[in-house]
C-alpha cells in the first residue's frame, strides 16, 4: 500500500489552527449542547437525538477489526493519503475564497441549505430554517438573491422544520418542495410535498403528507430518483434507529408514495444506518444505491426489474460510522466511476475521519482503490460531502464537511492512483473561551450562474455567558479558479471584510486578514468621530484572523441604538467600515 504525506504539512502553523481535541473535551463540548440529549447506552457506544428527530449512534471505542464475514478487499494499487488537520497551514488557501454574505438559515446537524429556483425567475432560493439568538427556532424560510446581490427572505412555510429536497416528484414538469415537520413544533414527523400554483411561484400549496408509520420515528438521507426507470419516482430512506431501509414509489393514483422493497440489516444493536450514493457502479446497466452503517459496513442495492431490488453486494471500511457518501464519475480517468465512503473513529486515542474509495472490479464486486485520511477529526454535528466540479476542468474534486473543518480535496495521482492534495481549506474561526460554533454541514453551488461555485456552510454560533445561540450558513466567493502548488506560499492581502451580522444585537463578528507579521489596531468610532472603543492593539502573525465586538463602548458601557465605524490599521494599511447596532 502506498503513502502519500501531504507536503504542506511541513510549513509554518498559522494562529487560526485548531488544535485537536481531547476525547473527554469533545464530549463535554456535546453535553453542553441542550438541545441534543445524549445517551451512552452501552459502553461507549452513544445515542445521540438531535433537534430535527435524527438519531445517530457514535462508537467512541478506539477502532477494532471486526469478527465477521464481511471483507473489504484492496486493489493492487491501492493508495493513502494523510492529511493532518491539526498542524495545517492554513494561510496557504485563504486566497481561495473570501466571505461574501451571511444569510440567517440552517438545516440542522448533518445537512446542509436546499438550493432551487423553484418560482423560474432566474435567482438562486436558498431553503432553510431560521433561529436567532433570543427567539425560538422558527419553520423553513425561503431567502432569495435580490437585484443587490443580497439574499432577503420571500416565505416561510409553516410548522416544517427540514428542508429534504427540491424536485418533480410527480413528473408534471414543476418542482415540488420536500419539508418535514420535527417534534420541535409539537407536530409528528411527517413529510410534506409542497406544489406550485403556477409557473412563476413558489411551491407553497401542501399536495400530500407522506406518513406511512402509526409510530412515526424520523426518515434520514430521503433521496428521490426513478431506480427503475419506469418513470415513476421513488423514494428510498432509512428510519432512525431502524434496522431497515425502505423504498417506496410514487403512485399518480393515490397521489402519495407507495412500498415497494424493504431491506433488514442484519447487525447486532443498536442499529444505525445512512446514505446514499445512487448510480452504475458496475457498469451493468442497473441502478446501484449505497449505504452504511454504524458498525463500518457498507451495502449495496441494485435494481434487478421493475420494482425489484436485491442486496448485491456488502463490504466494509476500516473505520465506524460509514454515515455519509457521495460519487464521482471517474476521477483517475480509468474508466469506472467510484462512490466515497466516509466515517470516523479513534485510533490509539487519536480521532480521525477515514475517506474510502471504492471501484468495480466486476459484476456486483467491488474495491477499495484509495483512502484519504483526516487526522485529528471525530465530529458529532458535521457530515456532509459532495463530488463537484471547482475550478471547470472536466475532473470533480471532493468537498467534505466534518466537524470543525470544509475541506475540498484535489486528486494529484494518475489513471488508477487515487492520491489527494489539499484544495482549500476553512476551519471554524469563531470558537473561542467565550463564544462557540459548530459546522453542520456545507455545499458548494453555483449561485450567480457565472461558473464559479460558492460554499454555503451552515453553523451555529453560540455566546456561553448569556446562554442563547443563533444559526446560519456563510456563503464564501471564489477567488480565484487555479490550483494550489503546495511548494508556493502565495502572498496574502491585507484586508477589513464587513463584519457580519450588519445590522446586530447583541454582537457582531470582525474578519480580517494581514500579509505579513506586524501590529493591529482595530477602534470603533460613532458618527461623530470620537472614538468610543479600541478592540484590538496587538502583535499578530499574517493570516486571516477574527476578533467580536459586543455592541458596548470603554469599560463596558452600554451604547444606544445607532451608525457605528469600525477603522483598521495595519502597517501601511487603512480602512473604515460601517455597522448598524440595533437595540
Amino acid at each position: 500500500m502506498k503513502k502519500v504525506i501531504v507536503c504542506c504539512l511541513l510549513f509554518v502553523v498559522s494562529s487560526l489552527v485548531i488544535a485537536q481535541q481531547s476525547k473527554e473535551e469533545k464530549l463535554q463540548q456535546l453535553k453542553s449542547r441542550s438541545n441534543i440529549k445524549v445517551t451512552e447506552i452501552e459502553k461507549d457506544i452513544l445515542k445521540l437525538e438531535y433537534p430535527n428527530g435524527k438519531i445517530l449512534y457514535k462508537n467512541i471505542l478506539d477502532y477494532q477489526q471486526p469478527t465477521t464475514n464481511s471483507q473489504l478487499s484492496y486493489s493492487p494499487t491501492y493508495d493513502s493519503t494523510i492529511i493532518d488537520l491539526t498542524t495545517i497551514d492554513t494561510t496557504l488557501y485563504y486566497q481561495k475564497y473570501s466571505f461574501w454574505q451571511e444569510v440567517p438559515i440552517h438545516n440542522w446537524d448533518f445537512e446542509c441549505l436546499r438550493i432551487g429556483d423553484v418560482n423560474n425567475n432566474g435567482k438562486p432560493e436558498l431553503y432553510g430554517a431560521r433561529k436567532f439568538f433570543e427567539t425560538s427556532a422558527e419553520p423553513i424560510t425561503v431567502y432569495e438573491l435580490n437585484n443587490t446581490g443580497g439574499f432577503e427572505s420571500i416565505y416561510q412555510y409553516d410548522s416544517v422544520t427540514l428542508a429534504r429536497s427540491i424536485y418533480d416528484v410527480n413528473n408534471d414538469e414543476q418542482q415540488d418542495v420536500l419539508l418535514t415537520t420535527s417534534g420541535l413544533l409539537g407536530i409528528p414527523f411527517q413529510q410534506r410535498v409542497f406544489s406550485k400554483t403556477t409557473d412563476t411561484s413558489l411551491a407553497t400549496q401542501l399536495n400530500f403528507i407522506f406518513a406511512p408509520y402509526v409510530y412515526q420515528p424520523q426518515l434520514n438521507d430521503l433521496t428521490l430518483g426513478d431506480f427503475d426507470g419506469d418513470e415513476k419516482n421513488d423514494l428510498i430512506f432509512t428510519r432512525s434507529g431502524q434496522p431497515d431501509i425502505h423504498i417506496f414509489e410514487y403512485n399518480s393514483i393515490n397521489n402519495n408514495f407507495d412500498s415497494v422493497y424493504r431491506f433488514d440489516v442484519f447487525e447486532q444493536p443498536p442499529w444505525g444506518n445512512s446514505g446514499f450514493s445512487i448510480g452504475d457502479f458496475d457498469m451493468d446497466g442497473k441502478t446501484d444505491m449505497i449505504f452504511g452503517t454504524m458498525r463500518g459496513n457498507v451495502f449495496v442495492i441494485e435494481y434487478q426489474a421493475d420494482n425489484q431490488y436485491t442486496n448485491s453486494w456488502q463490504g466494509i471500511i476500516d473505520s465506524y460510522h460509514a454515515y455519509t457518501h457521495t460519487c464521482s464519475n471517474d476521477i483517475d480517468k480509468n474508466g469506472k466511476p467510484e462512490f466515497w465512503v466516509l466515517g470516523d473513529a479513534y485510533y490509539n486515542g487519536i480521532g480521525t475521519t477515514r475517506i474510502t474509495i471504492f471501484e468495480t472490479n466486476g459484476d456486483n464486486s467491488y474495491y477499495a482503490v484509495g483512502r484519504v485520511d483526516l487526522v485529528g477529526v471525530f465530529s458529532f454535528y458535521a457530515g456532509t460531502m459532495q463530488a463537484v466540479d471547482i475550478d471547470n476542468d472536466g475532473t470533480e474534486e471532493i468537498a467534505v464537511c466534518i466537524d470543525g473543518n470544509f475541506v475540498i480535496l484535489k486528486i494529484n495521482g494518475s489513471q488508477n492512483h487515487q492520491t489527494y492534495e489539499i484544495y482549500y481549506i476553512k476551519q471554524n474561526e469563531l470558537a473561542n473561551d467565550t463564544v462557540g460554533s459548530n459546522y453542520y454541514g456545507a455545499v458548494m453551488s453555483d449561485l450567480l450562474n457565472d461558473g464559479k461555485k460558492e460554499i454555503l456552510i451552515s453553523m451555529n454560533h453560540i455566546l456561553y455567558q448569556q446562554n442563547i445561540f443563533r444559526m446560519m450558513t456563510r456563503i464564501y466567493k471564489p477567488d480565484s479558479t487555479t490550483s494550489v502548488n503546495s511548494d508556493l506560499i502565495l502572498p496574502v492581502e491585507t484586508n477589513l471584510y464587513q463584519n457580519y451580522p450588519n445590522p446586530f444585537n447583541p454582537s457582531t463578528n470582525i474578519n480580517f486578514r494581514i500579509s505579513e507579521k506586524g501590529n493591529v489596531s482595530i477602534k470603533i468610532f460613532n458618527v461623530l468621530g470620537k472614538e468610543i472603543k479600541q478592540l484590538l492593539q496587538e502583535n499578530l502573525p499574517s493570516g486571516e484572523h477574527n476578533i467580536q465586538w459586543d455592541g458596548k463602548g470603554d469599560e463596558g458601557s452600554t451604547l444606544p441604538s445607532g451608525i457605528y465605524f469600525i477603522q483598521m490599521i495595519a502597517g501601511g494599511y487603512q480602512k473604515t467600515i460601517k455597522t448598524i447596532l440595533l437595540k
